[in-house]
């Protein structure tokens, strides 16, 4: 029935749209709901009354919009409180739950943030007693996570708030007692709730965390939650020409630009996360596991330099390592999530059972973890503080860190809580460079995104914002804010250096119309088309390149090797012969030459570009495989025959070779020796279907030669 009433309300047949409501809202239970589309029913009849009457009515355009936003809205709530009643799940309960038992209002969980927050000022003033103030203290704290977590709740379970709740709501954002933390963790709240259903009241809440709020900690999250629920509630968006008019502001500010365009590159960056867990479960720490090396106890990354007195196999293996982390640390600097695949596994304390604890910024305080670091039993330059302060790790993970660290003998923690030696400097200035890196708020923010999404056990619950392109110039309220003049081709160029070519070629090809004398524009374009196998298009794209900066080398190559994939061998020939003048003695360039000149049929040609290959090439293989052909399809038999066997001689061999050496042995009637190597063509080959593939393949090409197309079959099985 809801599937019924939105489609009827994007046809605009609201009368019966109306009708279907009402029903829905009787089923969902929600007395609330059912008494506002009643009234909503009614106003309607009237509208239509005053138009059958032909009264004018300057406001009606901007009623009818009213209602039919209403509606959706009453609509959504009504099917929402109708899953919620009879639903499984933790959210499900949780709003029965409150059903039966309602929260405190918004304006009491504020008051009560706020006597807390007084009252932990005050305790270590008042209370003398060391033991007295630590107790005192951790029940505030006890108290505060509490509230906190029934903040968060409300919010999650509330299908929409009422014109009260949106101003205490916006009372708690705008008090200066409750510490920006809880703020934080409120707006995510928000975010969350509205990722789940539209209500406008809390899209503006988010609006007004952005533009009042001063802390990077609050603002980034709403920015990021505005930028999310804007693409994943894009039909309900359309539905409100205000906030529209609200995001086109951003344009006006520089500083908010930036931040999107972070944002934007931060999500795209998500992307490369399932890769990075791929290459670090497979490639990175199997490898380290095998290498004995790294097994030895006082292992030093001084030891390096006495490589070589060991097994060769262990610098190979020590290399292969260096090269992967390397890679990772670039992944990193860039912000992409490179730890996920450790702290995966270490999401099941009790911690992480409630749902607000995903999106607690990270505090020493928080009950969980500060028995960890009373007594300053941890030093500053301790690993686990490092660790902590440190912008790489997202919130999430540093409590999964300190949790573990709690559960771990004393013994062992106490090597986590010694100072760090020299050997760990590389750690501090990786972190430091990392902190230098940008928005490491909106960063790490992202990350505890994506295991919330990802690993919480509340996971299922949600739809996977992850599981999109996370491209969000895709919607059209947000393109203007992401595709501006300085950032659409940054943003092309990450797409291209990450092998997105079909969405960097969208984006190069709006760039090519708006600066089309940019050379490197065109190129990039005309490559994203190659890699896409669109060569018409890749084609058109190198061509306006080279009439901007004619005879670039590049693009020559690429031009022609174009040409060539679509067969139009003349053409690439003209173009590979350009580029011959400028490189005479380019062996690829002769090979293609030569190739060309044989699909035009031109061998006598062909082999002479082959025999310079063949004398300029220290391998020359290839040239002779070439060489061999054009014998072949010249008829030079005993010419071919002599390049085949040198091929099948060298170490190089392949099932080709010794195929073309049966073919020719087969038209010359050593029938033997033709069987041989066939025989051997068959055992190369992986399969004996993969043997008769290539065989059949060349049926044509041998009728041609003479053999009759019986015998042609006969030979398999000779065999």
């Amino acid at each position: 029935m809801y599937y019924d009433i939105i489609k009827l309300l994007k046809e605009r047949r609201l009368k019966e749209a109306l009708g279907l409501l009402g029903m829905l809202a009787s089923d969902s239970g929600n007395w609330q709901v059912k008494s506002e589309v009643e009234n909503l029913k009614t106003t309607y009849g009237y509208m239509l009354q005053y138009a059958a009457q032909g009264m004018k009515d300057p406001e009606r355009d901007k009623m009818y919009a009213q209602i039919v936003r209403k509606s959706y809205e009453l609509a959504d709530r009504a099917e929402y409180s109708r899953n919620n009643m009879s639903g499984q799940g933790h959210h499900s309960d949780l709003f029965r739950s409150f059903k039966r038992t309602p929260p405190p209002t918004y304006g009491e969980l504020c008051l009560t943030l706020e006597s807390v927050t007084e009252d932990m000022g005050v305790v270590p003033l008042m209370v003398n007693d060391e033991e007295k103030r630590r107790a005192k203290m951790k029940e505030l704290a006890q108290k505060h996570e509490k509230t906190v977590d029934t903040l968060f709740d409300k919010i999650w379970i509330s299908d929409g708030w009422t014109e009260e709740e949106s101003k205490e709501a916006l009372a708690l954002l705008r008090s200066v007692l409750i510490p920006a933390n809880a703020l934080a963790v409120m707006t995510s709240a928000v975010t969350v709730s509205l990722l789940g259903i539209f209500d406008p009241r809390k899209f503006q809440f988010l609006l007004t965390a952005y533009n009042e709020r001063q802390e990077e900690l609050i603002t980034q999250r709403a920015l990021i939650g505005i930028i999310l629920v804007t693409l994943h509630q894009k039909d309900r968006m359309a539905l409100y020409p205000e906030f529209i008019a609200a995001l086109s502001l951003f344009t006006e500010s520089p500083n908010t630009l930036k931040q999107i365009h972070d944002i934007q590159i931060l999500l795209l960056l998500s992307r490369e996360t399932v890769k990075i867990d791929k290459k670090m479960r497979e490639e990175i720490i199997p490898q380290m596991m095998k290498s004995q090396q790294l097994n030895k106890a006082d292992f030093r990354i001084t030891d390096l330099e006495d490589m070589e007195d060991m097994n060769p196999e262990w610098k190979a293996d020590m290399e292969k390592i260096g090269e992967r982390i390397r890679e990772l640390s670039e992944l990193q600097m860039e912000g992409a999530d490179t730890y996920m695949a450790t702290f995966c596994q270490l999401k099941n304390y009790p911690f992480f059972f409630q749902i607000a604890h995903w999106f607690y910024p990270f505090d020493k305080q928080v009950p969980e973890v500060a028995a960890l670091f009373e007594d300053g039993q941890i030093s500053d330059q301790s690993l686990i503080n490092l660790i902590l302060k440190s912008p790489v790790f997202c919130n999430s993970d540093k409590y999964s860190f300190c949790l573990t660290a709690s559960s771990i003998p004393p013994a062992q923690r106490q090597a986590l809580s010694m100072q760090i030696d020299e050997q760990n400097d590389w750690m501090k200035q990786n972190m430091d460079s990392a902190e230098k890196q940008g928005n490491v708020v909106c960063r790490q923010y992202i990350h505890d995104l994506y295991r919330f999404f990802k690993l919480s056990t509340f996971r299922k619950e949600f739809d996977d914002i992850f599981d999109g392109s996370m491209s969000l110039w895709e919607c059209a309220f947000l393109k203007p804010l992401i595709l501006t003049e300085e950032y659409r081709k940054p943003i092309a160029d990450y797409l291209f250096s990450k092998n997105y070519p079909e969405e960097a070629a969208r984006l190069y090809r709006e760039q090519a119309e708006l600066t089309p004398e940019n050379v490197e524009v065109w190129q990039k374009l005309g490559f994203c088309y190659q890699k896409e196998k669109q060569y018409a298009e890749a084609i058109g794209s190198y061509i306006q390149a080279d009439i901007l900066k004619p005879d670039h080398l590049w693009t020559l190559k690429h031009l022609a090797q174009c040409y060539k994939r679509v067969q139009d061998y003349p053409k690439a020939l003209s173009f590979f012969k350009h580029i011959e003048a400028m490189q005479p003695e380019d062996l690829n360039v002769l090979m293609q030459i030569g190739q060309c000149l044989v699909e035009q049929r031109k061998y006598g040609e062909a082999l002479n570009y082959f025999f310079k290959v063949e004398y300029l090439n220290e391998n020359p293989v290839y040239a002779w495989r070439a060489i061999g052909w054009c014998y072949f399809m010249q008829h030079k038999y005993e010419d071919a025959a002599r390049i085949y066997e040198k091929l099948c001689a060298s170490d190089e061999v392949r099932p080709s070779d010794f195929l073309n050496a049966g073919h020719v042995c087969l038209i010359r009637n050593t029938v033997a020796k033709a069987l041989e190597h066939y025989r051997q063509a068959k055992d190369l080959c992986q399969s004996y279907d993969e043997f008769i593939g290539i065989y059949q393949a060349d049926k044509d090409i041998m009728l041609e030669h003479g053999i009759t197309e019986e015998y042609f079959y006969l030979i398999p099985d000779l065999l």
